[in-house]
């Protein structure tokens, strides 16, 4: 394990192109404490970045309404891009690869890419910044975990693992690299609650009980 150069850039990428067919439509763009999910995560990415990293957020079901959301924004937050994904319906693999894609165009500095899903308003921006830290320590992926047993997003993925991310195919995220390649991963300690996402309507009013305006990342 080798120290990374403490200016190797990580990017955010934050995966907004699911179909929501539990919630019944476009989950993303659903009102919690004051702000719709994407808008957490976005504030939640450019809280815990370093200056300029780039964020960029992968579309791809409703693409008019994501892209609604955060189109408003792309002046407010240095480095923020959008992504479309046509083939999301293959699968979360196709997002995770279309992300990666769009930073090698774009950000040829970007040594590293941390992916978050939009649907995770609870994740901390210490959470975030561990799983760079890790990375920063030496170690080529990080990810949460929870005596011991890995949690999954969000998780970091440094440059080397790029190539196994685009190996990937249909709905399968990037957890098997995770668990195959153990010895490899930085953890980060986390209680499972934080990583709690919003599936259901049900699950967006039992939220919005504790989930206050004043919880919201500026």
């Amino acid at each position: 394990m080798t120290t990374t150069s403490p200016t190797a850039t990580c990017s955010f990428v934050i995966l907004a192109a699911g179909g929501g067919s539990r919630f019944g439509g476009a989950k993303q763009v659903a009102v919690l404490g004051g702000r719709t999910l994407l808008e957490h995560a976005i504030a939640l990415a450019a809280q815990a970045r370093r200056p300029s990293s780039p964020i960029v957020v992968v579309t791809g079901a409703h693409q008019a309404e994501v892209e609604r959301t955060v189109v408003p924004h792309l002046g407010n937050y240095d480095g923020l891009s959008l992504c479309h994904n046509a083939g999301w319906s293959r699968g979360m693999s196709t997002s995770l690869q279309m992300g990666i894609d769009h930073l090698e165009r774009t950000a040829s500095n970007v040594e590293a890419v941390l992916f978050m899903l939009s649907d995770q308003p609870l994740v901390s921006p210490d959470l975030l910044r561990s799983l760079q830290q890790r990375w920063h320590q030496g170690w080529t992926m990080s990810a949460p975990v929870h005596k011991g047993k890995l949690l999954g997003a969000p998780a970091l993925f440094g440059r080397v693992w790029w190539s196994s991310i685009r190996s990937l195919k249909g709905d399968r995220g990037a957890r098997g690299i995770l668990e195959t390649h153990r010895s490899e991963v930085g953890e980060v300690e986390t209680a499972p609650g934080q990583l709690a996402d919003i599936d259901t309507h049900q699950d967006l009013r039992r939220h919005a009980g504790t989930f206050l305006p004043t919880d919201c990342v500026p």
